[in-house]
């Protein structure tokens, strides 16, 4: 018996839902945010501020 290979599509779809790709994804934006760490200290806290000053609160 043997085995026909997948279809492109199926083994494509295989590739992108495998477990280790969203892991990956959130590494490397893990790592590319802590290179940004003070900007978006900033932008957090000037998005609060602009949020409370706004009557938003």
């Amino acid at each position: 018996m043997t085995r026909t290979p997948a279809p492109p599509a199926r083994a494509a779809r295989r590739r992108i839902t495998d477990p280790l790709v969203p892991l990956l994804l959130l590494t490397a934006g893990a790592l590319v945010a802590a290179g940004y760490g003070s900007a978006l200290t900033w932008a957090m806290i000037g998005g609060l501020a602009g949020y409370s000053l706004s009557g938003s609160v």
